[in-house]
């Protein structure tokens, strides 16, 4: 590669505080012509068509200080030698077979200098993903050398390396070429290292039951996987027996939820890592005040050991609520009880449940979760409302709480806005309500009024979007249908009692008055006009001469007919009514016999009378109780009418003790 320009740089080997004035000369070796260039700066670059190719030019530079001129050194040069080279061609790697942690890279000379011509060369290499290169000087690789090993190198590990040359001459005249195309090669693998981070998660069935657990792990990272990780090989405690099993699926397996005891190791093609292990029985003492602190899209979580007892570690879950997102953890020395998330691991405006556990080689203790956004804004809806009761001044409203991923961060209040008569010009009113509570009572409306209300949710960002809002009205006055209901209901209520209460006097006097007054004073005396024998004609049955019953009584003569089986039928001495009103039996059919005073014995032509029965209160068993008979023909025919005039039994037995004596 030929130079456009020559440059010529100055060494100032002295200090003066008064301004240097230096020219830089140069001529041909042979000849006498000079050529002088006076700069007040420290180098000089010339237009290279000034040179001849094949001859020898020498440089130096004077400089005027305290009017005395002083010559600095000289230097010889041809534009022959002044080439930058190309790159070095062909640059490749390989892994070393014996060795793991090697590579070895080649190189060949660059095309455009004779191939005879010494070269020095300098090496750069880093691991892909990296920023800075590591230098491998011309000194440490040697002079014509086209090869270098790389050692001490990560098994397994991509690396990136280029080269560069330059002609083997005194220093102030080399000129390196550019760097090679940046070529790649993996290092071999070799038998893995460290231990796999362990965790746990619950794995719930449909029913809300807790089915079995899952085991999960974090892949190892490349410089401690040393290869691809072909399978996990998997050891757990499962009651009283030890059970192992395999998968090649990175990164869970599910285990039975009475595992006590897991034990995870990571293969390659060339060995195995140690076994990871995890306990997993529960009650272990748990940390305790843990806190949350959220800035800038960062979060810190800081908690307290347990009391009495340190515990091996601690173990901080983060899971993005209402996800299918397998949790990530952290885990954290004992000495330390916190830690901090910075922009980028926690999502801003999405809700994170924070779980911290204490770690103990015999188990864990915990959870103590607490929830946090990583950033905070305002909710994307309003809660919808339900109308539960309504009255006439007053509504009872009923929401729901926001579901996590309309929130956008945590809901301080509510806010309860209602207008009358919606479309009017009337304002609408606002009340903020904890947001603690899930129902409220509006009071203090209009009856018979339209109202519309909606609601909205606020973080400590501001106030989120408007609810679906409803329409409702309220119902009209019912005061003066109240008030007629409760006078109504009064005045039913007082004349019921007064009715009771004449009842009660009526029956009160009645019974004092049958207690002072004569029984027939308190008898209720049957109406005429109710009695059937004016409707009873006597034509069919009249006899003549006869007399009959519808005239005045005619007293009879009561002949007695003695009977030793008689026996006188009990009387009730209150109504003086016999008590059995049966049909009268053979023995009874002795009665006493009913004369006239104008004849003893029925006149010729004349019927004979019917025989009354002693026992006047009685009727025979084809006579009807509501009807009268006539003596002259048939069954006698006796109302109730009748009987209340006629003398009961017990008085015609008086009367008779009394003819008697």
């Amino acid at each position: 590669m030929c130079l456009s320009s020559l440059s010529l740089k100055i060494s100032r080997c002295f200090t003066s505080t008064n301004p240097v004035v230096a020219s830089s000369t140069f001529s041909a070796l042979s000849s006498t012509d000079l050529t002088q260039t006076p700069t007040l700066s420290l180098s000089l670059t010339m237009d290279r068509k000034r040179f001849t190719a094949g001859t020898t030019y020498v440089a130096w530079v004077k400089t005027n200080r305290t009017q005395r001129e002083e010559c600095l050194s000289r230097l010889e040069f041809t534009i022959d030698d002044i080439v930058k080279p190309l790159p070095p061609a062909k640059v490749s790697g390989e892994p070393l077979q014996h060795d793991p942690k090697a590579i070895g890279i080649w190189w060949k000379n660059p095309t455009n200098l004779d191939q005879l011509i010494n070269l020095q060369f300098e090496l750069q290499f880093r691991a892909a993903g990296n920023l800075d290169w590591t230098k491998i000087s011309h000194d440490e690789i040697g002079i014509h050398v086209t090869n270098y090993e790389l050692e001490d190198l990560q098994p397994f590990t991509l690396y990136e390396f280029r080269v560069k040359c330059a002609r083997e001459q005194e220093t102030n005249r080399r000129l390196w070429s550019d760097w090679s195309a940046v070529a790649r090669v993996r290092t071999w693998e070799d038998t893995p290292v460290g231990f796999l981070d362990l965790w746990f998660v619950e794995q719930l069935t449909t029913l809300g039951g807790l089915k079995s657990i899952m085991v999960i792990w974090k892949p190892l990272e490349e410089h401690q996987a040393r290869g691809i990780i072909q399978r996990y090989s998997v050891n757990y405690l499962d009651g009283e027996m030890m059970k192992n099993t395999s998968t090649d699926i990175c990164c869970n397996i599910s285990l039975p939820r009475s595992t006590s005891l897991v034990n995870v190791t990571a293969h390659n093609s060339i060995g195995a890592t140690q076994p990871a292990k995890l306990n997993l029985i529960p009650d272990h003492p748990a940390p305790f005040n843990v806190t949350v602190y959220s800035a800038n899209r960062s979060v810190l979580v800081s908690w307290e050991p347990p009391a009495n007892t340190t515990p091996d570690g601690f173990v901080v879950e983060w899971n993005r609520m209402n996800s299918q997102y397998v949790p990530d953890w952290k885990k954290i020395s004992a000495a330390t009880a916190y830690v901090t998330w910075i922009d980028g691991v926690l999502y801003p405006l999405l809700p994170y449940k924070i779980s911290v556990y204490a770690q103990y080689q015999g188990g864990l203790g915990g959870p103590v979760s607490t929830l946090v956004y990583a950033e905070e804004g305002v909710p994307l809806a309003g809660p919808a409302i339900l109308i539960l009761n309504m009255s006439h001044s007053g509504v009872t409203l009923q929401w729901k709480m926001l579901p996590l991923e309309k929130r956008q961060g945590f809901v301080r209040y509510y806010t309860l806005y209602y207008v009358k008569k919606p479309g009017g010009d009337d304002k609408h009113k606002a009340l903020d309500i904890s947001y603690t509570v899930d129902r409220y009572t509006l009071l203090n409306l209009e009856p018979d009024s339209s109202y519309r209300i909606w609601m909205t949710a606020s973080t400590i960002v501001g106030e989120g979007e408007r609810g679906p809002h409803i329409n409702f009205k309220t119902q009209g006055s019912q005061i003066l249908f109240w008030m007629a209901a409760v006078l109504l209901s009064c005045s039913v209520l007082v004349g019921l009692i007064g009715l009771l209460f004449c009842t009660y006097c009526e029956q009160r006097i009645q019974s004092c008055g049958a207690f002072y007054l004569p029984e027939w004073c308190c008898q209720k005396i049957p109406d005429p006009r109710n009695s059937r024998v004016t409707g009873h004609s006597p034509k069919d049955n009249y006899i003549p001469n006869q007399p009959y019953l519808l005239d005045e009584p005619v007293p009879a003569a009561v002949e007695e007919i003695e009977n030793e089986n008689f026996e006188a039928p009990s009387i009730n001495r209150n109504n003086s009514i016999l008590e059995t009103d049966r049909e009268p039996s053979m023995e009874d059919q002795h009665c006493t016999t009913i004369k006239t005073p104008e004849s003893q014995t029925p006149s010729p032509g004349v019927e004979k009378p019917p025989e009354a029965s002693r026992f006047l209160g009685e009727s025979h068993v084809d006579q009807t109780p509501s009807s009268t008979r006539l003596l002259g023909g048939g069954a006698p025919f006796i109302s109730g009418y009748e009987k209340h005039f006629m003398p009961s039994e017990e008085e015609l037995l008086n009367n008779e003790w009394l003819l008697e004596n």
